[in-house]
Order: structure tokens, then C-alpha cells, then sequence
């Protein structure tokens, strides 16, 4: 049995390289927005990789930050100001949030052609309607993995283990308008050990730490795990990986692919430049 690694890294890099290529012939003073509350472990860290990728990527980004105890008002008030700066191509708020703070309210306060994210209940209707403009950047990114590597998702059974508007439900949806046919579970599901072997696929962003085991899995089904928690370990037992036929690592997985997906629909509110 053939074990194949999703190499993010590698085909993010490939991604990125375009892009960089592109606005060093094409310079642009339009920027990206990055709006982050709190000081969220993987947050913080995702956030200051996407600053270094745009800034190498030749696309200027600027990090809006605030601590926890921030008012709803004053975020609110600093998105709407980014809405109608100019100079500003895209805006992305850095999830999670305080639970202080009104997730979706501050997603649909981004204009959908600035939505660079994709997360604004406007641009999630547009997936629904397979009409979108732009797409949550974790969805896309394991798409863009699947496209890579050739995986044709056409009549495969696929298993969701996660319902967050950040990748499960958007990618759920996705993947059903690819061909697929799609379960979404969670963690709160009953006897989820015991199904996830009857899947081809199994896609896990539940943001807790190795919770799906190795003895959950069969030999020869591809997981993608989009987990990041902190020690650098995934959602996915480490050890399931061995047996998979394809996988992504953590790190070097989905990760990378994230950041790439944001630069990929940054680029194109910019100048509708296509990576």
C-alpha cells in the first residue's frame, strides 16, 4: 500500500512563488488587513507566518491588534474603517475571538469583494449557491491539496469530523458540489470510533489535540487533518498517518495551504490575478 504524503509545504511554496513572481513584475501598493483579539496560541502564530508570506509575497499586510478586553464596538469600528480604506484590497479577522466578541457579526461586516477569507454569511451563501467570490482559506486549501494530488472526489464517501462555518460546514459543501458524498460529524457525535471506518475520506478540524485514534482507521483511506493545537501535534493521532494512503502531516499539512489559499484570493482582489 502506497503512503503519500499531502505535502502542503511544498505545494504552497509552488503557490506562493507565482504570486511573488507576479507582483514583482506587477508592483501593487493595495493591502491586506489582519484583524486579531486576544492572544490565542495557534492564532498568533498563524497570524505573524500569513504577515511574513504576504510581505515575501511582495503584498503589503498590516496586523490590527487588540487585547481581550477590547469593546464589540471597537472592532466593529476599526473593520468598517478597513472597509472603506482604499489602500486596503482584503480584510481577514484572525479566528478565534473572545467570546467577549461577535464573531459574525464582525465577518459580515467585511464587504464580500474584500472577504478575502471568505466567512461573511454573504460569501458563504455564495458557496451555497456554487456561485462564490471568495471561499474560507482552510477549505480552499485542502481542495487545492485534492487538485495536486489528483484526488478525484467524484462518488467518494467522505466524513466531516467538524461543523465550525471556518472549514467544516464551507468545506462540506464543497466538497458535495465536487461530487463527493458527505457526512459531517463532530466531537459531541455518538460512537464516532466506530464509523469512521466506513469512509474513503476523513477530513478532521475539531482543534483538539490527537482526539481521532489510529485503531479508528482502516488501512488505505486518505486523512486530512487540519488540526494545528500546540506542541505541533494535529487532531489525528500521529501514529493513524502510518496507515493512511494519503495524509497530511502536522505540520507541514494544511497549514501552509491556509496561509497560501488567503495569498491566492488576496492576489485576486487585488487584480484578479489567479495562482
Amino acid at each position: 500500500m502506497e503512503n503519500i504524503i499531502l505535502d502542503g509545504k511544498a505545494t504552497s511554496k509552488e503557490i506562493i512563488e507565482k504570486i511573488k513572481t507576479h507582483f514583482e513584475e506587477n508592483p501593487t501598493d493595495k493591502k491586506l488587513a489582519i484583524v486579531s483579539v486576544g492572544d490565542d496560541y495557534s492564532s498568533s502564530v498563524y497570524c505573524n507566518m500569513k504577515k511574513k508570506k504576504c510581505e515575501y509575497a511582495h503584498i503589503g499586510c498590516e496586523v490590527f491588534h487588540f487585547e481581550e478586553d477590547v469593546s464589540q464596538q471597537e472592532v466593529e469600528d476599526k473593520i468598517k474603517e478597513l472597509a472603506s480604506d482604499n489602500s486596503f484590497a482584503g480584510i481577514m479577522i484572525q479566528h478565534p475571538l473572545p467570546k467577549s466578541i461577535d464573531e459574525q457579526k464582525c465577518f459580515n461586516l467585511i464587504p464580500p469583494e474584500k472577504d478575502v477569507d471568505g466567512l461573511s454569511a454573504t460569501s458563504f451563501g455564495l458557496i451555497a449557491q456554487s456561485r462564490p467570490l471568495f471561499v474560507p482559506a482552510t477549505a480552499l486549501g485542502i481542495m487545492k491539496l485534492f487538485e495536486k494530488y489528483n484526488i478525484n472526489l467524484v462518488g467518494e464517501k467522505v466524513l466531516m469530523i467538524g461543523k465550525s462555518q471556518i472549514v467544516g460546514l464551507p468545506l462540506s459543501v464543497m466538497l458535495m458540489k465536487a461530487g463527493a458524498t458527505v457526512t459531517v460529524a463532530h466531537s459531541r457525535t455518538k460512537n464516532l470510533e466506530d464509523i469512521v471506518k466506513d469512509f474513503d475520506i476523513v477530513i478532521v478540524a475539531i482543534g483538539k489535540a490527537e482526539h481521532v485514534k489510529k485503531d479508528w482507521f482502516k488501512p488505505g483511506q486518505i486523512i486530512v487533518d487540519a488540526g494545528y493545537n500546540e506542541g505541533n501535534v494535529g487532531d489525528v493521532e500521529h501514529t493513524a498517518y502510518e496507515i493512511a494512503s494519503y495524509y497530511t502531516p502536522v505540520p507541514g499539512g494544511v497549514g501552509p495551504m491556509t496561509i497560501a489559499s488567503l495569498l491566492c484570493q488576496t492576489a485576486r482582489a487585488i487584480d484578479n490575478f489567479e495562482a
